[in-house]
């Protein structure tokens, strides 16, 4: 049975200032907002096309690890990268697929709300939760995340080539 009410989606491509603002119209009224994400600066935990939904946070709540998303100083555009150090009311950001390269500091002002859940085509991801966020920020203000996630990556590729060759050889 079709049902009678049957909405009609548009898309429309925000600037910069019409997202934070947005965000920021509905975080204050408490809810929660969610969007594609833009980029694939957070690779591997969050990637271009994925659902980010943020909530509302409290200065005193943010930790080093959270993902933030917040209005980068100087050009206005909105980001949602990790928190890898705090002081005061300053955070300093930096997207994990990043080398070497920091968002620079943000104050409270600028942060529009924190990450809390990741879904890509409909399923929940992981982006670093618990103790783990606060090792991935580690990492990251390191500088040594991007090199460690290629490593991984290289591996991966090395073992299932191994298994794919391995396995063609016993065919024969």
């Amino acid at each position: 049975m079709r049902s009678v009410f049957s909405p009609s989606v548009t898309q429309y491509q925000l600037n910069p200032e019409e997202l934070a603002a947005l965000i920021r119209a509905a975080i204050q009224e408490g809810h929660i907002v969610s969007f594609k994400a833009p980029g694939n600066s957070m690779i591997p935990f969050i990637r271009s096309g994925d659902k980010i939904f943020v909530e509302p946070v409290e200065r005193h709540s943010i930790h080093v690890g959270d993902v933030i998303v917040f209005v980068q100083v100087g050009n206005g555009h909105v980001l949602a990268h990790r928190v890898v150090q705090l002081k005061s009311n300053r955070m300093l950001c930096k997207g994990d697929n990043v080398a070497n390269s920091f968002d620079g500091w943000t104050l409270f002002e600028g942060v529009l709300g924190r990450v809390i859940k990741v879904q890509r085509e409909g399923k929940p991801v992981h982006f670093g939760l618990g103790i783990g966020k606060k090792w991935i920020a580690y990492l990251s203000r390191k500088n040594w995340l991007v090199p460690l996630i290629n490593f991984f990556r290289k591996v991966k590729w090395i073992v299932i080539g191994l298994f794919t060759t391995k396995g063609r050889n016993s065919e024969r």
